[in-house]
């Protein structure tokens, strides 16, 4: 199929689906299966693209304060593979970087999601500028975290900025201003606001239990550890 006929066969039948079943998804996606164009609101696939020229046509109430953005698509595909919340990962971005892939932290941080080079080699980034190893990096961080801190959010952005070290040393929310105003500022751009007293009174780290750990590897690469 040509690309011009493909484009028009994506358009027209992207529309049918709003008229017929309105979805509540920001954009459309399609893959091809076997030469057949199948056209989904859920990004699962590493081979999904956006329907050209629909995007942003079919908008959601979101729960988060939060702008669109080009990397939108990208964000829903790793909530998906990792188990996070799209909207987790996109705030956390926006917090480190307002996007931009390019920006460079004075401590060295750079990309979206500002990792530190050290971090980034963990998960095999080559390009530190590219939103795309950017972005999974810091979703595979987050879910690293996750796991770690039994899926205590607060935790988990504490550590995402100051470390886990750090966490744990101060069995809580470290005594940081930057990290409890990131803290805030992250939960904030989820539509969780969360007051400066209630950060500083934040619940101590839970304790990891290190007999009956077990190191499992995903199939993209991932190191997982659990009890």
């Amino acid at each position: 199929m040509k690309n011009g006929s493909l484009i028009a066969v994506l358009v027209l039948t992207a529309g049918m689906v709003v008229t017929s079943h309105p979805v509540q998804a920001e954009e459309l996606f399609y893959y091809l299966d076997d030469g057949r164009v199948v056209i989904t609101n859920t990004p699962s696939r590493t081979d999904i693209r956006t329907v050209p020229g629909f995007s942003g046509r079919v908008m959601h109430a979101m729960k988060s304060n939060l702008p669109a953005t080009p990397f939108d698509p990208t964000i829903r595909i790793l909530g998906s593979r990792y188990g996070l919340d799209p909207d987790l990962i996109k705030a956390v971005a926006y917090v480190e970087s307002a996007f931009k892939p390019d920006a460079v932290s004075p401590k060295g941080a750079v990309g979206l999601m500002q990792l530190m080079p050290d971090t980034a080699a963990m998960y095999g980034v080559t390009d530190l500028t590219d939103p795309d190893q950017n972005l999974k990096a810091g979703a595979r961080h987050l879910r690293s975290l996750m796991d770690e801190f039994n899926g205590d959010l607060t935790l988990v952005l504490a550590a995402y900025n100051a470390g886990s070290g750090a966490v744990r040393r101060s069995g809580g929310v470290p005594a940081y201003r930057e990290t409890r105003n990131y803290v805030r500022k992250v939960r904030e751009r989820l539509g969780e606001p969360v007051s400066r007293s209630a950060v500083a009174a934040m619940p101590a780290a839970p304790a990891v239990s290190r007999g009956g750990i077990r190191r499992i590897t995903d199939s993209d690469g991932t190191v997982r550890y659990t009890n």
